[in-house]
């Protein structure tokens, strides 16, 4: 019988694996086989000079510098205030948990195009953030906050820093609490607990969620659109013009295989460094 459920479950599986192919693999081939091609009077010729002339733009040198900036700025900081986040939600009271729980699947559900609007009205000229700084006579006139680098970071830490917080709370919890009471027990205060004990143990685990959000933020287009007002440039903005605005599908195919290619060498460094396939009665240990 179970045989059977098995057989029927793999026969279930190939309508699925038929229109994957066709909707998704598909059209992803025949965009990427584009980076290799040209068409020339005689027909389709394999070529590399897409790839030639990635490597030899400088506007494609500066978007990937900037793409690869932006994102490894917005994976540290929020694995880092992921980090502190999980660990209120998984050993403070059950009010501070559930408070701060609600708080990120708020921003969770929120659409990164309203939050991306509210930021442009926080850190505007003449928004609240400027207006408070320029009454308390902290500056004397308003500070460019927006249509820059910070301000990209800032509503990319945003959308990130809850979904950081989520896949780090299990593993916090999976770590004994009886380990932090013995030091608290014996003379360490929380936060010196927290630096001896968590830190050491959780680090490799949490470094791989963090290196996810670092992959994840190379390719948004939307928020450094809206936030950084056309003087951020990212490879997805040179994607998209490359695509839909000078038709040259061949460049932009390379584009996105140069920026899948350096965000792969960052991962596959990083998992060298960190447990990530050790099993999972091992994971947090030392």
């Amino acid at each position: 019988m179970i045989g059977q459920d098995a057989r029927v479950l793999r026969i279930g599986i190939v309508p699925l694996a038929f229109f994957f192919c066709l909707l998704f693999v598909f059209p992803l081939a025949k965009f990427l086989w584009t980076s290799v091609t040209v068409m020339t009077d005689a027909g389709t010729t394999l070529t590399l000079s897409h790839y030639a002339d990635v490597l030899s733009a400088d506007s494609a040198r500066s978007a990937l510098r900037t793409t690869l900036m932006l994102s490894i700025v917005t994976g540290a900081v929020s694995l880092v205030l992921g980090y502190l986040l999980a660990y209120q939600v998984a050993r403070r009271s059950p009010l501070v948990s559930k408070l701060i729980f609600m708080a990120a699947i708020a921003s969770l559900f929120t659409s990164t195009i309203a939050r991306a609007l509210g930021w442009r009205v926080l850190l505007a000229n003449q928004g609240p953030i400027n207006n408070l700084l320029v009454g308390l006579s902290i500056v004397s006139e308003p500070v460019q906050l927006i249509n820059n680098f910070t301000a990209v970071a800032v509503g990319m830490i945003h959308i990130q820093t809850p979904v950081v917080m989520l896949a780090l709370i299990p593993v916090i919890e999976a770590l004994p609490k009886d380990l932090e009471r013995a030091a608290i027990g014996l003379g360490s205060s929380r936060w010196r607990a927290f630096v001896s004990i968590h830190l050491p143990i959780t680090w490799r685990n949490a470094l791989p969620i963090g290196l996810l959000t670092v992959m994840a933020t190379a390719s948004y287009f939307t928020t450094p659109v809206l936030l950084g007002g056309g003087r951020v440039e990212v490879m997805a903005i040179q994607i998209q013009q490359a695509s839909q605005v000078l038709f040259d599908f061949g460049y932009a195919a390379a584009l996105s295989v140069v920026l899948v290619a350096v965000i792969g060498v960052i991962a596959f460094l990083v998992f060298l460094t960190t447990n990530w396939r050790r099993p999972a009665g091992t994971r947090g240990a030392p």
